[in-house]
């Protein structure tokens, strides 16, 4: 992609003369602040553009690198392999944030006439100016090819990822998950039974879609089960129940027949809720690859897929969602007898997660010693909570576990750093801010756990 592009830039270079290109670099140059204000303006009018930089911290970013983008493509004595490496990485960044692919050319469409407006005021007599608007126009197109081609490459690279990691979790929930959810379904109708003979007024119940069914459902069962027209009927389901019959249930108050009534429509909804869950499950095919060999999680690869999927989630739904950063610091590691003590430790430490975490959850093994967690539904302070239960369960673990074959309790220290999403749409972002975290708490002597 480089070398192509280079020898189409150096061709564009050459038959557009220097004093031309001067003085189209000045009038970006000096029109860099306009340009990015109308830019902006135009872009916020998009509904699809404009969730993307509603957050203020964001645009004032954004803002400062279209100006330097800007001023960067026209000077005449740039570094091109530099300058075709930034286009591939803005390519690279737009399709990680999972931009609606169309808004690129549209963006590319306002600063071209932007420009091009300004070029008729641009001391160039008619022929320079017709040559300068060319020019314009082809270095835009070249660099929206090459951000173009950069997307591509990445979103194809997520959506082979996304495919494996849905295949990952169908073999663990297929083997796992459809007694576990039946069992949460049932717990929550026993839940609203109770309620219902206790005879509390005024009578309210939890929703559906707030129990650990609910949310694992929107979480987890949306990648396991994917938009077939059974998981949709059941999101249709979990909604008729929370916004038609538990308030149908609520206003029978002590009326005998209208709660009979209320009670019976809502044991209807919930086997067929629990018809369409077997289903689906039914329809999940078993799968052996892409997990862990030591501790059987899913590795950090598919965290690109998992991550945007679940920051979308919650930017759609307002809901809290935070990254935990958990890091086993073992002195004594490196001298463990033999790899199976090795393959012991690992396990021990991957199983006290998944008992830690909830059903909801999604649990990465990150790297050597580092898993990332991924608490969906939580806000800074119940991640805390969270984190505060890990590292008591894992020091347990590690000291009363047999990990060296000889019930030898393991020194360990735990770190953990937390950051709380905060609806910026690049997950790299959000990654980086609980490595930060993670890397205070780990060279803290007194607090374990960070927020970042």
């Amino acid at each position: 992609m480089e070398n192509e592009a280079l020898r189409a830039w150096q061709d564009l270079l050459s038959v557009t003369p220097l004093p031309v290109r001067q003085a189209v670099a000045a009038v970006v140059r000096d029109g860099a602040e306009t340009l990015t204000e109308e830019f902006y303006d135009r872009m916020m009018r998009s509904d699809r553009a404009s969730r993307f930089l509603d957050q203020e911290r964001v645009q004032k970013r954004l803002r400062a690198s279209l100006r330097r983008w800007m001023t960067e493509l026209f000077e005449v004595d740039t570094d091109l392999v530099q300058s075709i490496r930034r286009q591939i990485e803005v390519g690279v960044v737009h399709a990680r944030i999972r931009l609606p692919i169309d808004l690129i050319p549209a963006g590319i469409r306002i600063l071209k006439r932007g420009i091009r407006r300004r070029i008729d005021f641009a001391p160039l007599d008619h022929a320079d100016r017709l040559l300068a608007l060319v020019y314009v126009s082809d270095l835009l197109h070249l660099a929206d090819g090459l951000m173009n081609r950069a997307y591509f490459q990445d979103a194809q690279d997520v959506v082979r990822n996304d495919e494996a990691y849905r295949l990952v979790t169908q073999k663990r929930s297929a083997s796992f998950e459809r007694a576990r959810q039946r069992a949460a379904l049932s717990e929550w109708a026993e839940s609203l039974l109770l309620a219902v003979w206790s005879q509390t007024s005024p009578r309210s119940f939890a929703p559906l879609r707030d129990s650990e069914f609910g949310i694992w459902l929107h979480h987890k069962g949306s990648i396991l089960f994917g938009e077939s027209d059974d998981f949709r009927s059941l999101l249709e389901s979990i909604h008729t129940m929370d916004s038609a019959l538990l308030p149908r249930l609520s206003e029978a108050g002590q009326d005998r027949q209208r709660t009979d009534a209320a009670i019976t429509a809502i044991k209807q909804l919930l086997d067929l809720i629990r018809f369409n869950l077997n289903e689906l499950f039914e329809h999940t095919s078993s799968q052996d690859d892409g997990l862990d060999t030591e501790t059987q999680l899913p590795d950090r690869r598919y965290l690109p897929a998992i991550l945007a999927n679940e920051m979308r989630a919650h930017g759609d739904s307002g809901r809290p969602c935070s990254l935990l950063l958990i890091e086993v610091q073992l002195p004594a590691f490196k001298g463990l007898p033999s790899s199976g003590a090795r393959s012991r430790l690992l396990q021990v430490v991957a199983h006290t997660l998944i008992d830690c975490a909830r059903t909801s959850d999604h649990l990465f093994r990150f790297d050597e010693l580092r898993f990332l967690m991924i608490a969906v539904e939580c806000d800074r302070a119940k991640a805390t909570v969270l984190a505060n239960t890990i590292t008591e369960e894992l020091r347990n673990a590690l000291q009363a576990g047999n990990v060296q074959g000889s019930w030898t309790p393991v020194q360990s220290t735990v770190a953990i750093g937390i950051a709380e999403y905060d609806r910026h749409p690049d997950y790299q972002y959000l990654i980086q801010r609980a490595e930060t975290a993670l890397a205070e708490a780990s060279t803290s002597s007194r607090a374990r756990i960070v927020c970042a």
